[in-house]
């Protein structure tokens, strides 16, 4: 079925793609008048003949010459030049390159009356802005609401913005970065209203210092307000039955020039997590959440239901409170001092089921249900305070960074297999300090220094309780016992420091760079069995580990631009070091090595309308010491694990390629990509399923090698008469990698697939329409026999907008899904319904009632595969409910 699906999702992007690429010529030429004299200002337009359906226009330049790229699937065109005081002239040519001389004559020209319409989409060289007033419906109320039905543009359903599927860099408010990264806080409490213009900074340097000698490939946003001086922000209240509910939003906003402000206090019980809006969504962040320290590590936990693909209000039973202060203030002329600081505080409920199925080699598999009901306690904390001076001669900013979470999980488990319920509690606290540096600085002669420094201090101790105890077969020889705790603290040291030295010389660049990275952490763990008796080997229940890693490297670098070109080379040339020490078990282990890790990246601008990327890179790095032990931990009630190997090395290369068309006077957007990665490694995890679905895992030293392949694709389309927004997408891949399962080597081979369709027609006086569909399919196979049974998601929205009178507005949404997998097919249909009153006073006052849920659905599956484990949840759902809310628009 996926074979299927991939192949008629691909023939149907290459059928949008040639037809766009099947004719392309250059019309060159020259507009005089009778004289023979230059005529400037002349609007020469072609069409494709018969039809007439699009155009392509150009303006002449002062000496009355033209250049059109005409790309129009059809033999003969009509090539029209008309000014203001001359006739229009009409010539029919051929579709291809050629040079074409007017010579108009002289002609009273009548000036009708006309209306002119902003077009909704325009690009003005490297911005592309979208008018927010041409895709705002009537029942629009914050800019996330506008934000998903602009072509070209990607909303997750976390709210990370996409540009060409690629996450967005910045996040700008009138050109200010005030939330960094976690603009959700903005996209979902700004109202639409506000805002002017939403505009796609492509190839944006946020770094003003650095935008002559460091050019970038990535896109950031801005949100353009109507006004210089915009105090806004929203405030709502709710409450409603089934169970008792309330809702509450106030959100206060003051934007002026150097200077903003968005408060926040929320809090509800209803499912919405607003935890979700302090999540970092930037690319930036996504390298720092991959440095040491900025990332929880998981040493032990409860076995928890992961969360599913619906929208939380589906799902989440919660008591929710957030408060979140961020500020922008000046600090002396050029200079800024920025706080963002939050408090979350929340307690959430799940309770489903899980259908794990383990494949294994001989072609039989293991199939666990377990019966789950969690609890879980947050207390989250995060503050930055960070001084920026942004200006184009210099570049500082400092950045300094405290989270601390505290979290607490009670779960309980009920086998089909065991009458006695596992229970579970888990305490594990994160806290981390981190301190941010960066510096650039122009020396003279189009050179520019840039230094950049990291330090981080984390720590997590954490502990998990299981009774009755687990795994007594391993741990004690079969003899049953009360209950097993396991210990664990991780502590963290982490610096990066690097100084480059950038030169120009156009179109050419040049880069050195010198830098080192140094972490240390250390990791205690003791497993106690209780009541206390002798284990197997106590040795082997209690880890004192003591790791360090480091790398020290130069890096060239060197780059071409051009009007077309846009060539990069790094060759960064790595010393690296990792040794790792557990003194009481004597266990000691120690690596050095030089790498060479090339990077090449490259874009080509085919016209003005297509281009092209691709890119090529190797890498040759060493895993964290993070997963080591040399003595066993309990993960989970089912999952002890040692790794007792040497550390993961880990050689990959990669591939990507991608093609892009972008047509603002159209409205039509594509995109095409295509990436593969090879994996070599040092280690592999030597894994033994019990028939009763417990799990030892024991990293051994074992070369192997794996594979990823992926491709993507996309298709957006605004209708400006239909005021019609449509996007079709797609998502594939393809992974394979070796594993020892049940004292056997052999190799998981996993496929995925998913297909999108997203449809808003609002065109209609008295409502709208909207249409979302999505297809998902999974399947895997252990070994050199067949694929088994896969398991497939279908997912369907209508929505409907109804106005039936000024300020009232009704909405009923239906959301029907069907799921596929180890059991007997699960389908149920969410009915959703809304009666909005916005009162006719100059602030907007909107008196709602919502019913959520309207057929009581209770129960939802979905599916995960890993490796050879395929997980099957089903998930006890929110049931039927009410809520009646005013919210006011400042």
């Amino acid at each position: 079925m996926l074979k299927h699906l991939l192949t008629c999702c691909i023939t149907l992007l290459l059928i949008c793609t040639s037809r766009r690429l099947m004719a392309q010529a250059t019309i060159t030429g020259i507009v005089r008048d009778a004289q023979g004299q230059a005529v400037p200002g002349a609007l020469v337009e072609v069409q494709p003949l018969p039809l007439l359906s699009t155009s392509a226009v150009a303006i002449t330049a002062e000496d009355g010459r033209f250049s059109l790229r005409v790309q129009l699937a059809a033999d003969s065109l009509r090539l029209s030049a008309r000014a203001l005081g001359y006739a229009e002239q009409v010539r029919r040519v051929r579709n291809q390159n050629q040079i074409v001389a007017f010579a108009l004559r002289p002609a009273a020209t009548a000036l009708r009356e006309v209306v002119v319409k902003a077009p909704p989409i325009r690009r003005e060289g490297d911005t592309l802005s979208y008018r927010v007033s041409a895709f705002t419906e009537q029942k629009d109320r914050v800019i996330a609401d506008v934000l998903r039905k602009l072509p070209g543009i990607e909303v997750e359903a976390d709210g990370r913005i996409l540009y060409e599927g690629r996450p967005i860099q910045k996040f700008y408010i009138n050109g200010a970065d005030l939330l960094e990264s976690r603009y959700s806080l903005a996209s979902n409490n700004l109202p639409a209203e506000a805002v002017q213009d939403v505009q796609v900074l492509k190839r944006h340097q946020p770094v003003k210092a650095l935008r002559d000698v460091q050019p970038t490939e990535q896109a950031s946003l801005n949100l353009q307000l109507k006004n210089k001086v915009t105090a806004t922000g929203q405030a709502r209240v709710g409450a409603g039955a089934a169970p008792a509910l309330w809702d509450g939003n106030l959100s206060p906003m003051l934007f002026v020039p150097r200077q903003q402000l968005i408060d926040t206090y929320q809090t509800n019980n209803t499912g919405q997590d607003v935890a979700a809006e302090l999540k970092p969504l930037g690319i930036d962040d996504f390298q720092q959440l991959t440095e040491p320290g900025n990332r929880k590590p998981e040493l032990t936990g409860i076995r928890a239901l992961s969360l599913p693909p619906l929208a939380s209000a589906r799902y989440l039973f919660n008591r929710a409170h957030l408060l979140s202060a961020n500020h922008l203030v000046p600090f002396g002329k050029e200079s800024q001092l920025r706080l963002n600081a939050a408090y979350l505080h929340d307690q959430q409920t799940q309770a489903g089921s899980t259908r794990t199925r383990f494949s294994l080699p001989d072609g039989e598999a293991v199939t666990l249900h377990e019966e789950k009901t969690n609890t879980l306690y947050v207390n989250q904390l995060t503050t930055d305070l960070a001084y920026i001076r942004n200006v184009q001669r210099y570049y500082l900013k400092n950045t300094f960074s405290f989270a601390g979470t505290w979290e607490a999980q009670d779960g309980r488990v009920q086998r089909a297999t065991q009458e006695q319920a596992i229970q579970q509690r888990a305490i594990n606290p994160v806290y981390s300090l981190t301190n941010r540096l960066g510096l650039v600085r122009p020396v003279g002669g189009q050179r520019t220094v840039q230094v950049s420094s990291v330090l981080t201090l984390a720590t997590t101790p954490q502990q998990l309780t299981v009774s009755p105890g687990p795994l007594a077969a391993v741990l004690t020889g079969g003899n049953a016992y009360a209950q097993a705790r396991q210990q664990a603290r991780a502590g963290t040291f982490y610096t990066a420091n690097s100084v480059a030295l950038l030169a120009s010389r156009q179109p050419w660049r040049y880069t050195g760079t010198v830098g080192f990275t140094r972490e240390v952490k250390r990791l205690t763990s003791e497993l106690t069995l209780l009541p206390t008796g002798p284990p197997p080997s106590a040795d082997t229940l209690q880890n004192a580990l003591t790791a360090q890693l480091g790398r020290y490297y130069v890096q060239g670098g060197i780059g071409y631009k051009t009007t077309r070109w846009h060539l990069e080379l790094e060759v960064p040339v790595s010393y690296r070091t990792v040794s790792a020490a557990d003194a009481a078990l004597a266990a000691r282990q120690q690596r050095r090595y030089v790498a060479l890790e090339p990077l090449f990246s490259g874009r080509y601008e085919l016209s003005s309308l297509w281009h092209a990327t691709g890119g090529a890179s190797f890498a040759n790095e060493l895993g964290s010491p993070q997963p080591l032990s040399y003595a066993y931990l309990l993960r989970d009630y089912r999952t002890l694990q040692r790794n007792d190997a040497p550390l993961t090395q880990a050689r990959s290369w990669n591939f990507n390629a991608g093609l892009f068309y972008e047509n603002p006077l159209t409205s039509w957007f594509y995109r095409a990509t295509y990436s593969a990665t090879a994996l070599a490694r040092n280690q592999l995890s030597r894994s033994v399923v019990r028939p009763d679905g417990t799990l030892t895992t024991v990293a051994v030293a074992q070369f192997n090698r794996g594979q990823t392949h992926a491709v993507a694709g996309s298709v957006g389309k605004f209708v400006r008469d239909w005021k019609t927004n449509l996007h079709l997408q797609l998502n594939a891949s393809f992974r394979s990698q070796p594993l020892y399962l049940n004292a056997r080597l052999t190799t998981a081979y996993n496929q995925t697939g998913t297909l999108r369709l997203r449809a808003n027609l609002s065109t209609f006086v008295w409502g709208g329409l909207e249409y979302a569909a999505a297809l998902t399919g999974l399947r895997s196979r252990v070994g050199s026999g067949g694929f088994g049974a896969g398991t497939t998601l279908q997912e369907q929205r209508l929505a409907l907008s109804w106005y039936p009178g000024a300020g009232h507005l009704v909405l009923v949404s239906a959301d029907y899904y069907q799921s596929n997998g180890l059991r007997m097919p699960v389908r149920g249909t969410f009915v959703d319904a809304t009666y909005r009153y916005t009162l006719p006073v100059a602030r907007k006052v909107d008196v709602e009632i919502k019913v959520s849920n309207l057929r009581d659905i209770q129960h939802y599956q979905s599916t995960y595969l890993t490796d050879f484990i395929l997980v099957q949840e089903d998930y006890r759902l929110r049931p039927r409910q009410v809520l009646a809310s005013v919210r006011v628009s400042f």
